[in-house]
């Protein structure tokens, strides 16, 4: 039996009836907990160990986590709370959705910045309605299509050729099990089975397009610019391409960067996974899975032209960007915050902090300097600066920066739970926090506690 199957033997607690976690905790843990008492990057913003050798089990009981799809299916299994009011947490963590978390100070104060407009701090309301509440009063108000054509661009976190050749898939997260895979043995049976009907049949599932070929599909966006002028900001671009200075240049102008994508007839107000994977190996991507993100009826597209692809406009529809991530920047991450090359089959967290937005107004809006923590600790933890464009971690950085990005390096694959706290309307207060299941070798892209997945390029 190779190394990489290892993980997956039977007997391992992964592998045990309600993939219980706790005797593989242990260890983690243990590692772990030294590294939970100072505010380094790799490692202080990950939540600490408080109890977790006793409570840290995952469930199939969707209850546990405080949220339910409303689904007959069985969910996913989810994670157990480690601390509640009767079980707080050390000193210098709070208990934000039943994980222990870095207490954030006044200095520190969140607040919400605006994607249309750089990103720039606002004076607008952190909004937190949604934080904790089950998911059928989430969706209450929601009025609106009950399915749309998503659609947008495969983003890439960190450098990487074109996302041309990329599939998209979509999945109902509750009926979505990448849990029934961990037990297959052999290598290559178990990645066929990670993209198999075995995890989930998806809703939809299409392949991007190149930029240069959008408007034959069309996908294309009515812009101020063409490709190759001059530019000032992404948004200026047409649909996959962005403003951006080439080496040597004086002046920035649209370039080729992100392959385009439409899938017809997704559901709203449903919580979602959404799949993107290279069909070209020597493209080495990493698949990158938009978990538990949510198309709120309430918050479609507005539309017409040079807002929607031209096939579309007038249409109901709702952007989404998924990202994936290559292999140059799957080892920059670790290797810039010291723990070395992720292990396999360890994954990825990574995201944005972002709040519930407003029903009937504005979408989740990225909220700056809130903490991160989950429920199994990860080797390394990284903050990034204020530039959507640089994507190298700053060691400093404590809190998620004007975009409100974070990312949780080698984790254990498995049922986890990321949470996030902020310094709000004058406390330490709770952003709520989402259960996510961790696959061997993906990025697994949270947004929360909003679930909103919109993003302004």
């Amino acid at each position: 039996m190779s190394m990489r199957a290892k993980w997956f033997h039977k007997g391992h607690p992964q592998v045990e009836a309600g993939f219980a976690l706790r005797a593989l905790l242990i260890g983690v843990v243990a590692a772990a907990a030294m590294a939970c008492g100072s505010e380094s990057s790799s490692s202080a913003d990950a939540s600490s160990s408080d109890g977790l050798a006793a409570d840290a089990t995952a469930t199939t009981d969707a209850s546990a986590a405080g949220d339910s799809s409303g689904s007959a299916d069985t969910s996913t299994p989810s994670f157990k709370a480690i601390c509640s009011a009767s079980k707080p947490c050390a000193t210098g963590k709070m208990c934000a959705s039943g994980v222990c978390t870095v207490e954030p100070k006044a200095e520190q104060v969140a607040e919400v910045t605006d994607p249309g407009n750089d990103y720039l701090p606002t004076k607008d309301k952190v909004e937190l309605g949604c934080v904790d509440q089950p998911f059928e009063d989430q969706i209450k108000g929601q009025t609106g299509p009950t399915a749309v054509t998503m659609w947008g661009r495969v983003d890439r976190f960190g450098g990487g050729g074109v996302t041309v050749n990329v599939e998209v898939a979509v999945f109902e997260l509750a009926k979505f099990h990448p849990e029934a895979c961990v037990g297959i043995e052999d290598d290559d049976k178990r990645d066929a089975c990670f993209l198999s009907d075995k995890v989930g049949k998806p809703i939809g599932t299409t392949v991007s397009v190149d930029p240069d070929k959008a408007a034959e599909a069309g996908l294309d966006l009515a812009s101020a610019k063409k490709a190759d002028e001059g530019c000032s900001k992404h948004m200026d671009c047409p649909g996959g391409y962005e403003c951006r200075k080439e080496s040597g240049a004086v002046q920035k102008i649209c370039i080729r960067t992100h392959g385009v994508y439409a899938i017809d007839n997704v559901p709203t107000n449903t919580r979602l996974v959404v799949r993107v994977r290279g069909l070209n190996a020597k493209d080495k991507w990493h698949p990158g899975y938009y978990w538990d993100i949510v198309l709120f009826a309430g918050h479609t597209d507005a539309k017409g032209a040079g807002k929607q692809p031209s096939k579309y406009v007038d249409k109901d529809t709702y952007r989404v960007n998924p990202t994936i991530v290559g292999e140059g920047q799957w080892t920059l991450v670790p290797n810039t915050l010291g723990v070395g090359e992720i292990e396999y089959p360890h994954g990825v967290i990574g995201g944005r902090i972002r709040d519930c937005g407003v029903t009937g107004g504005r979408g989740g809006w990225a909220i700056h300097n809130a903490k991160v923590g989950l429920g199994v600790q990860p080797k390394g933890f990284a903050y990034f600066n204020d530039n959507e464009d640089d994507t190298v971690p700053v060691k400093t950085n404590t809190a998620t920066d004007t975009l409100g990005r974070f990312a949780a390096v080698d984790l254990m694959p498995g049922a986890n739970r990321i949470a996030a706290t902020s310094w709000v309307d004058g406390k330490a207060t709770s952003l709520g926090g989402v259960d996510v299941f961790v696959i061997p070798d993906a990025l697994m892209i949270v947004s929360l506690p909003g679930r909103i997945p919109v993003l302004s390029k």
